[in-house]
């Protein structure tokens, strides 16, 4: 079910883009049909894109069933995706994720999409020593030998952003390991999903948004462009910690 605050219009219109954006942290796109067709869309929205370990010269990478079977190669499988953040496991994730369907499916394969504000405010309200413990500093290992320390939810300046993986690659430590269940748990509460539809997907705020997927049969393929934004005001990075805080500053 789409949460009353999520714009549900989709559009490659700039402007619609960048005022979902900086309302909500995601844009819901149409008509974007091939890669080059993204890559002009980062372009106009004034972002630069940020190459990926799997991404071709160009940026983007290729997201099909390649049989792969390490852990940090998951994508590359027709298995689900439990909902995450994109290189999480870097100190410096980039800050925005085009994720486009450049083939359908034959069954499965829907984008799960989960706000982390209302992951957030769930657990504020509902479990507030999981809150406590999940934000708590160097409380989270994400990635391999050399990944990186942190929290899932890191508050800076009234801002709070998310880092999230839940495979082989995180770690808890022993204050956060006893509230992974309760964050699943809030995390299935505010998932929905966005069926696989050719030339039609997202943009999103990496460091609000989690991102996986549902199992498919059949060619799916997904075009993805990792980016960060250039244009002042066009996304939060996060949201605010308080709801009343970005409509007082």
């Amino acid at each position: 079910m789409l949460l009353p605050d999520v714009p549900i219009r989709r559009s490659t219109a700039p402007e619609d883009v960048l005022v979902d954006l900086a309302c909500t942290g995601l844009a819901l796109v149409e008509a974007v049909p091939d890669p080059a067709s993204m890559l002009a869309l980062t372009r106009r929205l004034g972002a630069v894109v940020v190459p990926h370990r799997d991404s071709r010269p160009d940026g983007v990478t290729v997201i099909e069933d390649r049989g792969a079977r390490a852990a940090a190669l998951a994508g590359f499988t027709r298995s689900s995706l439990f909902p995450h953040t994109d290189r999480s496991g870097t100190p410096d994730p980039p800050g925005l994720l085009f994720t486009v369907c450049g083939r359908e499916p034959t069954s499965g394969g829907e984008s799960v999409l989960v706000d982390s504000q209302a992951v957030y405010r769930d657990l504020a309200e509902s479990d507030p020593p999981a809150l406590a413990a999940l934000s708590a500093p160097r409380s989270a290992m994400f990635g391999g030998a050399d990944g990186h320390l942190t929290s899932v939810f890191t508050v800076t300046g009234g801002v709070v952003s998310v880092r999230f993986r839940l495979d082989a690659l995180a770690r808890f430590g022993p204050r956060a390991e006893p509230y992974v269940p309760a964050l699943r748990a809030a995390i299935a509460r505010h998932a929905w999903t966005v069926p696989a539809r050719a030339a039609t997907g997202y943009v999103l705020d990496n460091r609000r948004w989690l991102h996986g997927r549902r199992a498919y049969t059949g060619p799916r393929l997904v075009y993805r462009i990792t980016a960060n934004a250039t244009r002042p005001g066009m996304i939060i990075g996060g949201f605010p910690e308080r709801p009343d805080r970005l409509a007082a500053s």
